[in-house]
Parts: C-alpha cells; structure tokens; sequence
C-alpha cells in the first residue's frame, strides 16, 4: 500500500530527511509488533519531490533552509495494526525536527473506508427516494410527475432546473437533484407572497377556508407527513459523512459515531414505510 506525504522542514545542510523519516517510521513500526531490519524499513521510504525555499540563519548563525519534500511510504501487506501505524506516524511527522508541518493525502486505508460508506449512502438515499416518491406521487396524483416540488420551498440547488426530457431519459425525478441536507426541508411550502395571498383570498368561500389553504402544508396525509417530519432528525449526521465520501477526507470521531447511531435508525424507519405497501409474495 502506498500512502502519500508532504512535509514541511527548516533542515540545515547536515540534516538527513530521509533518515530522519526511516528512524520515525522504524519506531512506529517496532511499536506496533512489526520487526524489519534497517534496509526493509528504508526501502519503504520513497523521496518523490524537493522544493527549496528561502534561507535564513538561526540562533547559533548556521544557515537554515525552508524546503518542502514529498515522500511515500510502500507499506508491505501483512504487517501488524497497518492503521496505526499509518495514524500514529502521520502525528508524529510534525513533532519530529526538523519537520514543522506535515499533510496526507493517498491514503488506501481511508479510500477503502470511503468506499463503504460510499455504498451504504449510494443504498440509503436511493431507498430515501423511493419513499420520497411513493409519496409524492400520491399526493400529487393529478399533477405532473416530473413537478413534484411545485408547492416546496425545496427546490434542486442547480443553476438550471431539471428538465422533463431529462429526468425522463434517465428515468429519474426532481428528488434525485436534492442534497441529503435538503430533504429536511420537505413539507414545508414558501413564505406566501402579497400576489399569491391576494388571489386566495379573492377565491376562498370564507375565512376558514382562506385559513386553511394558508396554512397548508404539500403532502398533508398524516402518515406521510410525520415520516417527512422524521426524516429532520437523522439526515445531518448523514449529511456529513457524505460530504468527507463526497470531498475524499477523513471523517472525525464524532461523524463517523454520529453517522453509525443514525444510518440504522433512518434505514429501520424507511423500512418500516415500505412495508406498509410491501405486495404479500
């Protein structure tokens, strides 16, 4: 496995960055049960860029470069707590002089993390749009199939809208151009503008009914709105944990938990929905 690293160091002249790599990675590795000799444990050290920068004397008068170096690490299969090893020496790199900065980037470890999570939103939200759907076209069962949104607030963030002859030649609809972020605003119609309030008032028989139609919610078939309602209370930790899939970064401790109570709570109650409906075999 190769992981990729960028560090930043204020080295003089007799500094050995790479030793001063293959030491550090050495001691990780001894740490963490996994025995190599001194050449196995260099040749895991590969110096891919040097960039020089400015130079400047210290304390003691010496001169002292700003230098940036790229480097990998080929972690061989089959070592001991690969994880650790890999988290415990990216801490270390910005403690260990005279590097002063260091970043991670190629990381196989997160990617195949990523993966996963990739799969089980990929699973999640499609199983968020079919329920979506079930519900909406319900609703709206005399209107236009691909304007199920027409009386939302929520409206796809793209600059163009969706186009009919778009969704319908990849059989798709408008909740396929919603973010997870954007679900929790469902059921919720926009601020009543003068026009709009006007032209109600103008056809509603009395006041109840000029109140009612104000107050008027889209999908108002009590089941499917408390299961829009529901949906508020899971999809931000969801949110999350797709955008470190979506932007290729790592999810912090409090994600990643935040993400695991939610999932299996949001999927259990979209399943409970479906069953509803579910055709008897």
């Amino acid at each position: 496995m190769t992981f990729e690293f960028l560090i930043a160091c204020r080295a003089s002249p007799a500094n050995d960055l790479r030793q001063v790599l293959i030491d550090l990675l050495a001691k990780v590795l001894e740490d963490n049960l996994n025995e190599f000799d001194v050449d196995a444990v260099a040749s895991m050290v590969i110096l891919r860029h040097e960039r020089k920068g400015n130079e400047s004397p210290n304390e003691s008068g010496a001169i002292i470069h700003h230098i940036l170096v790229g480097f990998a690490l080929e972690i061989p299969d089959g070592i001991e707590s690969t994880d650790a090893v890999i988290s415990e020496f990216a801490a270390a790199l910005a403690d260990t002089p005279p590097i002063f900065h260091a970043v991670k980037f190629e990381d196989p470890l997160l990617q195949t993390q990523l993966a996963e999570r990739a799969a089980e939103i990929y699973a999640l939200e499609m199983k968020v749009r079919r329920v979506l759907s079930l519900v909406y076209l319900h609703a709206y069962q005399d209107s236009d199939p691909y304007d199920l949104l027409c009386e939302e607030a929520v409206q796809p963030m793209t600059k163009e809208k969706p186009q009919v002859e778009q969704m319908r030649a990849v059989c798709d609809n408008q909740f396929f151009h919603l973010t997870f972020g954007q679900y929790v605003g469902l059921n919720q119609r926009p601020d009543v503008k003068l026009p709009a309030l006007l032209e109600v008032l103008q056809i509603a028989k009395d006041f109840q009914a000029f109140r009612d139609e104000i107050l008027r919610v889209p999908v108002e078939h009590e089941d499917d709105a408390v299961l829009l309602a529901g949906l508020r209370q899971r999809m931000d930790a969801i949110e999350r944990m797709r955008n470190c899939v979506a932007h290729n970064r790592h999810p912090s401790k409090s994600t990643t938990e935040n993400y695991l109570n939610a999932r299996p709570l949001l999927d259990a109650m979209l399943e409970q929905y479906l069953a509803r409906w579910q055709v008897p075999p």
